[in-house]
């Protein structure tokens, strides 16, 4: 298992470098990132996050015992979103990610004396990357090598680890650590980081029981990784044009 893995991950390693180092995600690492810039940045991917995580909660599969995918990837059905007393953890997020999302226009309401729209930002149409993202996912669970889900799964949930402590730390600083707006955020980065030694076992265990499917699952990581710094540049781009729609422009 373990020499597949190295495998996957040199081969992955070049890819996750062009992410880390692109201009959008490094701005927002950044401990001097424009507060209003990031505020609209934090509002526009919570609200698209919201999309993504809508479907079948395949934004941040639970890898925790008992919701654990089968090692083909294929995740379980997912209970229906308006049944009454739905409770899956994909609903629990849907909730906290609202949560945030208001508190951070209560935020830009008291600071600026507007608040922003968040119905309208909720209907808005997804960014392209999202829409893709789904696509991906659906395409490679319902295909004929649905074990590539563990690659969409693992590269998407070490961004979070990898990035979402400096991210966090911006979120603090811009709204308060004891703001609402920073309780999911905290909360997601926590259960990646348990939950990914548990995501890269599963890993290569789909690597060992298909030693043919390296490069496809390489190509799986590397354009599920594509579509994450997309999503961030997209919801950059859309938070920029709020601020000029506003008279804030930079």
């Amino acid at each position: 298992m373990e020499e597949a893995l190295d495998r996957y991950e040199a081969a992955l390693e070049p890819e996750r470098r062009l992410v880390t180092g692109d201009r959008v995600l490094a701005r927002l690492l950044a401990p001097d990132c424009e507060s209003d810039l990031f505020a609209r940045w934090f509002l526009r991917a919570g609200a698209h996050g919201v999309y993504l995580s809508r479907h079948e909660g395949w934004w941040l599969l639970d890898e925790s015992p008992g919701n654990r995918p089968a090692e083909t990837g294929r995740p379980g059905e997912a209970p229906d979103a308006d049944a009454p007393g739905a409770d899956s953890p994909g609903m629990d997020t849907v909730a906290m990610l609202l949560e945030s999302v208001h508190a951070a226009a209560d935020w830009w309401q008291v600071r600026y004396g507007e608040r922003p729209d968040v119905e309208a930002l909720l209907a808005t149409p997804p960014p392209a990357a999202a829409e893709f993202y789904v696509r991906l996912r659906e395409n490679v669970v319902r295909g004929p090598a649905p074990y590539c889900g563990a690659a969409v799964d693992y590269e998407v949930a070490r961004v979070l680890v990898t990035a979402g402590p400096a991210l966090l730390e911006n979120c603090r600083r811009v709204f308060g650590r004891d703001s609402g707006c920073c309780g999911f955020l905290a909360a997601l980065i926590g259960r990646q980081g348990g939950q990914l030694s548990l995501r890269r076992h599963r890993l290569g265990s789909c690597l060992t029981g298909h030693p043919d499917a390296l490069g496809r699952m390489t190509a799986v990581g590397k354009t599920a990784l594509a579509c994450s710094a997309e999503f961030l540049t997209e919801c950059w781009d859309l938070a920029r044009a709020d601020l000029e729609a506003g008279g804030k422009a930079r």
